[in-house]
Order: structure tokens, then C-alpha cells, then sequence
């Protein structure tokens, strides 16, 4: 015990000790793949550094989204330029800012709990949380490390600030508004801070009353925010994750819906914080309905957040400050609840459980509470290391998923595009028939079940799955062009040639439509139509017109 608490008043060893935690747990993501939505991520953040820096400071993190987090992009360009375009990089920079997350949750503890033993079971909580996985794993989860990094390193230095350090300042002021540039919970950030000085006053003597003391930084706060969302709006030209509002929510359409839910949410965000097993990266519509272990685990995490008194209110607020934007008040597409929302407000879970360590040393039951500390970091970390390898790859993580959330359509269509591409055309076949059984006019998976079927000889299936997806979507260029295909191969060559035109004319640079264009006029007998659209395609894709001129009979450019 003795040992355990010199380790603690020590920094650097402490420090080394969280480090090292993170570190090993997270060691197996260095050799993983890009999975899930990191190849789009990456080819936008190329797009756009192709384009110069101004357009990589205004671009979106992700397509029509909404969502402007320059931080972020910057840094994976940085790992990019570094890297070669090596993955290995983008997952050890991943690594690298969880370890200062670690680091940083490590020193505000010991500022807010001034208790080294307590701040140092609290950050080796936060250093292997199994929670954390997606963000860590994920490559395009960086956004919750760096919001992470930065509103912590903010926090930290508001405090130093706030006990005299004048010096201190400017520097959370820096901190905080790059924090508003790499995820938009920073913006919470003021207000669980005000909580913070609430209940685990930080300020040096001032007479002063506690909300004339708040006045001045709260003020400064404000204008740095409004900056930021006016530079947001001029620069990229969007607002707060529009994109991803409008297109939806799994939650409801109506605000009133949507916090019909915030029981729930609470209750499963509370669980995963406390019992973090099992995980998925997806979470269905199906399990909002808790059932009686997620709601027992909800009630004893209140119950240790009130054992652990103003720590743990202090730790509960912070928690449920930063969840807010996913509880139900925005409007989110995608999985109704997520782990990777989970990352910023564990910090608050962590600060319940370093205060609940310290209230039990000050009452005499220290090797009590480090033998404990020492069981439930253990078992963190198991979880941890079992969940690490599901995100090895898109098979791994999507076969996890569909075994977990088997009803989610979304899931087997992610399923059977990673079996396709892994060779597994059998696994696929049968993702993609489980994904159209659950959603019939889902446009992506009738397209990509159409093609299978067709890959694998079943043409009058292949055909009524294009055709019904051009029904379904009608403004996607690519499933006119695959139903011209199928068409083409029935010796449809009038219906062919309308739906190549029509996807020519959705996507006039569509290279694969034309190059079809161009070999059902050819076998229309249009020799002369064929001849201008193979130019045509001659200035759009040199190699392909090669090829399509190649495979026509008696005709020349």
C-alpha cells in the first residue's frame, strides 16, 4: 500500500504508469486496417489538400455531414505526409492521443481530488476503459482524442489559471478554441467547468461572490465561441452538423420523440460506463428498450456517484453535460447510441471513481480501496484486450456487428461489401439477401444484391433487383448504369441504351456508362454514335476507352 502511494506522489512515475497502461492495451491496433467509414475520410481529406490549404481548413470531416473539424483533418494530413499514406501511422497517432488523454485525465485529478493515489486509479480507469475502443481503434475516431486532448489540456490549464497562475490564461484560451475546431461537444466545455467550480472549487481566496468570480472567464468564453461558430460558418460554410441533422434520426423526427428516449440513453450510457459488456459498434433500434441488467447497472452507478458526494456530482454533471448532444436534443443519423460518444464524458466517470477512492483512504480503508481499484482496472483491461482485435478489419468488425444487431439492414449491406471485397462471394451473397429481406427498397443493397446474383449466374434475379432499384432511387447514376448492364445481357438494347444515357445524364463524367454507351450502340449498329462517345470517353479515361475498343468488333476512334 505504502508502495502504491509512493508511486502516486511521484508525477513522472505516475504518469508512466497510465502511459504504459494505455500503451499496452492498445499496442494490437498498430497493425490494423482502415475499417468502416476511415477510407472516406481519408479520400476527402486528400480531395481537399489536393485543392490547397484554404480548402483543407474549410472542408467538411465528412461528406454531407456538416461537421468542420479542421484539427482533425490537419492532423491526418500531417500522418499522410509523414506516413506515405501507411495506416500504421494514422493508428499510432491514434494510440499516441489516447496516451495523452490518459496522461492529461491523470494530472486534472490530482488538481481537482489533490489526492495522488485517487487521481491515479481514476486515470488508469481512463486508460483502459473497454468503452474507448472505437474511438481509439477507429481511425476516423480521432475526433473524440482530440476534442478529448485539448478540452482536458484547456481544463487543466483554466485551473492553474484560476489558483493564480496568470500565465496560464491565455493558454486555456488557446486551448479551448482549438477544441471548438476538432469536435462540437467542446462547445459544452464553459458549462461543465462552471459545475467544476461549483463543487470542487478551484479558485485562489477572493472574497468576491461565486458568480461575480465566474462572470470574467465565462464572459471570455462566450466571445471565443461565437468567433469560432462565425468562422465555422465563413470559412467552411456550415453550421453544426446540418448535414447529419437533416438527413434524419433513428430516435424520432420530432424533438418530443426523440427525448421520449432520454431515459433510456441514460440508463445504457450509464451501464456501458459502469458494466462495459458486451460492446458493439452498432447499436440497434432494438436495444433501446433496456432490459432489467442495463437498468439495475444504471441504479448502482447513481448509487456510486452519491457515495462518492460532491466528487461524484461534480463527475455525474461532466458526464452528462457531454452527452447531451446524443441523448435525444439533436437530431443523429446512423446507430441511436454510440460508444464512441462515450469518450470526453468518461473523463467524468473517472473523476466519480478517483473521488470515491480518496473519500475511502480518508476514511481508513485505503488498501480496501486500492485492492479494488486493482480488480476493476484488471477487468477493464481484459475487456479491453478481447474487444482490441474485432477491429482488426471490415470483416472481423462487421460480422461482430451483424452477430450483435442482426435486424440492422445497414449492417448486413457493411457485411456483405467486406465479404465481396475479402473473396468471400458465398458470405456475401447471403449478407446482402439478409440486408434486402430487411429493408426491400434500400437502393444500395438491391444494387449491390443485383450484381451478385448476376456475378454468381442467377440473371432473372439479378435483373428484377436492378430494376427495382432504379425504382427505388431513380437520381443514382449507378443503378441505371448496372441495370443497362443486366439489360444489355438480355439483349434488352433499347432499354439498355435509355438507362446508360440516363445515368450520363445524373453523372456526365460517369466513365463506366459511357464505355456501356458506347458497346450497345456499337451492337445497335450505331457504328457512327459509338465512334463519338468512345472519343468522348478517349479524353474522360484513356484506359478504359483502350479496353472498350478493344472488345468492339469493326470499329476504330
Amino acid at each position: 500500500m505504502t508502495n502504491l502511494s509512493n508511486l502516486a506522489d511521484r508525477p513522472r512515475t505516475a504518469a508512466a504508469i497510465v502511459a504504459l497502461a494505455a500503451a499496452l492495451v492498445y499496442a494490437g491496433t498498430l497493425g490494423h486496417a482502415l475499417v468502416w467509414d476511415d477510407a472516406n475520410v481519408l479520400a476527402g481529406m486528400r480531395e481537399a489538400a489536393a485543392r490547397g490549404p484554404g480548402a483543407l481548413l474549410g472542408a467538411e470531416f465528412l461528406a454531407d455531414t456538416g461537421y468542420h473539424r479542421p484539427v482533425v483533418l490537419l492532423s491526418l494530413r500531417l500522418d499522410d505526409l509523414l506516413g506515405g499514406g501507411a495506416v500504421f501511422v494514422f493508428h499510432l497517432t491514434n494510440v499516441l492521443l489516447h496516451l495523452a488523454a490518459s496522461v492529461l485525465t491523470l494530472l486534472l485529478l490530482r488538481a481537482w481530488l489533490r489526492n495522488d493515489a485517487a487521481a491515479l486509479a481514476g486515470a488508469l480507469v481512463f486508460a483502459v476503459h473497454p468503452a474507448h475502443v472505437e474511438s481509439v481503434a477507429f481511425v476516423s475516431g480521432r475526433t473524440d482524442l482530440w476534442v478529448t486532448v485539448l478540452g482536458l489540456a484547456a481544463a487543466l490549464a483554466w485551473t492553474w489559471w484560476r489558483r493564480g497562475a496568470r500565465r496560464a490564461g491565455p493558454a486555456a484560451l488557446l486551448l479551448f478554441l482549438l477544441s471548438l475546431f476538432a469536435k462540437e461537444s467542446a462547445y459544452l466545455l464553459p458549462a461543465a467547468l462552471l459545475v467544476i467550480s461549483a463543487l470542487l472549487p478551484q479558485d485562489a481566496r477572493d472574497p468576491r461572490p461565486w458568480w461575480r468570480r465566474q462572470a470574467g472567464w465565462l464572459g471570455v468564453a462566450v466571445v471565443t465561441m461565437a468567433v469560432a461558430a462565425a468562422l465555422r460558418v465563413g470559412v467552411a460554410g456550415v453550421g453544426f452538423g446540418e448535414g447529419a441533422a437533416t438527413a434524419g434520426s433513428r430516435l424520432g423526427a420530432d424533438l418530443t420523440t426523440r427525448l421520449g428516449h432520454l431515459p433510456a440513453l441514460a440508463a445504457w450510457y450509464l451501464r456501458l460506463l459502469l458494466v462495459p459488456w458486451p460492446l458493439n459498434a452498432y447499436w440497434s433500434v432494438q436495444h433501446l428498450a433496456p432490459g432489467v441488467l442495463t437498468w439495475a447497472a444504471a441504479v448502482t452507478a447513481v448509487g456510486v456517484v452519491a457515495l462518492a458526494r460532491r466528487g461524484g456530482a461534480a463527475g455525474l454533471a461532466w458526464t452528462f453535460i457531454f452527452l447531451l448532444p446524443v441523448l435525444g436534443f439533436a437530431p443523429l443519423q446512423g446507430a441511436p447510441f454510440a460508444e464512441r460518444f462515450l469518450y470526453l464524458p468518461s473523463f467524468g466517470w473517472c473523476l466519480v471513481a478517483g473521488a470515491l477512492f480518496a473519500r475511502a483512504a480518508d476514511a481508513g480503508r485505503r488498501r480496501a480501496a486500492t485492492v479494488t481499484a486493482a480488480v476493476v482496472v484488471a477487468l477493464l483491461t481484459t475487456a479491453t484486450l478481447t474487444r482490441v482485435p474485432v477491429w482488426k478489419d471490415n470483416v472481423t468488425l462487421f460480422d461482430d456487428m451483424a452477430r450483435r444487431s442482426p435486424g440492422e439492414y445497414v449492417v448486413q449491406h457493411d457485411l456483405g461489401a467486406a465479404l465481396h471485397l475479402a473473396g468471400d462471394r458465398a458470405g456475401s451473397l447471403a449478407a446482402y439477401r439478409r440486408a434486402v429481406a430487411l429493408a426491400p427498397t434500400h437502393e444500395p443493397s438491391l444494387r449491390a444484391l443485383g450484381v451478385a446474383e448476376g456475378a454468381a449466374g442467377n440473371l432473372d434475379a439479378s435483373y428484377d433487383l436492378l430494376r427495382r432499384a432504379v425504382a427505388a432511387d431513380p437520381r443514382r447514376p449507378e443503378a441505371h448504369c448496372n441495370f443497362a448492364v443486366i439489360a444489355a445481357h438480355r439483349g434488352e438494347l433499347g432499354l439498355a441504351e435509355t438507362h446508360y444515357r440516363r445515368a450520363l445524364e445524373l453523372r456526365p463524367d460517369y466513365a463506366l456508362a459511357l464505355a456501356g454507351l458506347c458497346e450497345t450502340l456499337a451492337a445497335r449498329g450505331d457504328a457512327d454514335g459509338a465512334r463519338r462517345h468512345l472519343a468522348a470517353l478517349q479524353r474522360l479515361d484513356p484506359r478504359l476507352a483502350a479496353e472498350t475498343q478493344r472488345r468492339l468488333t469493326g470499329t476504330s476512334p
